[in-house]
């Protein structure tokens, strides 16, 4: 993504201790994620959350919703490419883009790409590469080790793990630092802790391989709350398309690669030697398994 007129974000003062410790063991720039988070999650009831027209009349119907937020789409944009309001705002104003599956949907009004299924859809390709690539490199192993974990638990749900597992692998094959998008926050707080989260990142309450608690935050707010990894994902990266953010400087070889490889958004400026490098890893990869 072209960073020229983008909303610069400053970089929080910190991350979680715990993660943060683990992601230094891994390598020197930080790549694991925790091991210490309380793993027993609890399933409680999602509810269902009413949004609001500009109208005040109360928006129940999904329908509805989308029907609105394409009908404002072009004035949204020009409110967030001029003004470049904080997120906060864009919320208060549209409160209704912070509900169900919208933020994406969104990315797709942006980008006619829906990148839900675009993610898991090369996930399904290239997931199993990825996690070969990544044998050995430091920094995979807690991941792998608590995927594998996830998978003896449940059989039925190997193909899930492998794909979020990819998806953590990528910083760590990138040298960059995964705490910096994925985070576990701890069980037993009573609430979300946004003090310090500036750049979007995901919070995993408890831990990543078996939580149905999913808070992407940015600038000090709660965003929106998923129950699945992969939505909490796509959303995450949709941000920064959304709020026509930057990348933070140390994420910037990851989110490329979601961009230029994953999702296939082209751009006239030269992909990052890292990123090309693994890509070309990829694609040896996926022609070797094809001939098999």
């Amino acid at each position: 993504m072209s960073q020229k007129g983008k909303r610069k974000i400053p970089p929080g003062p910190g991350f979680d201790a715990d993660l943060e410790d683990d992601a230094k063991a891994g390598t020197s720039s930080g790549n694991n994620v925790g091991n210490d988070a309380d793993n027993s999650t609890p399933s409680p009831e999602k509810k269902s959350k009413l949004a609001e027209g500009n109208d005040g009349k109360k928006l129940q119907d999904e329908k509805d919703i989308v029907a609105y937020l394409d009908e404002t789409f072009d004035i949204r944009q020009n409110f967030i490419m001029l003004e470049q309001p904080r997120i906060a705002m864009v919320k208060e104003t549209y409160p209704q883009l912070f509900t169900g599956k919208q933020l994406v949907q969104e990315f797709q009004r942006i980008h006619q790409i829906d990148i839900d299924e675009t993610i898991r859809s090369y996930c399904a390709k290239y997931a199993k590469g990825i996690i070969e690539i990544s044998r050995g490199i430091s920094g995979s192993g807690a991941i792998l080790r608590r995927a594998e974990l996830a998978k003896q638990e449940n059989v039925s749900l190997a193909q899930y793990w492998d794909m979020v597992s990819a998806l953590c692998l990528i910083p760590v094959l990138l040298r960059e630092n995964l705490v910096e998008m994925v985070q576990e926050a701890d069980l037993r707080a009573e609430s979300i802790d946004t003090q310090g989260k500036v750049v979007p990142t995901v919070l995993c309450r408890g831990g990543i391989f078996n939580s149905d608690e999913f808070y992407l935050v940015a600038e000090e707010d709660l965003v929106q709350e998923f129950e699945e990894f992969t939505l909490a994902y796509a959303a995450l990266f949709a941000c920064y398309y959304v709020f026509n953010m930057e990348y933070p400087r140390t994420l910037v070889n990851s989110y490329t690669f979601i961009q230029r490889e994953v999702l296939d958004i082209r751009e006239s400026t030269p992909i990052p030697l890292p990123v090309k490098h693994l890509m070309n890893k990829l694609q040896r990869w996926r022609k070797h398994n094809l001939q098999e």
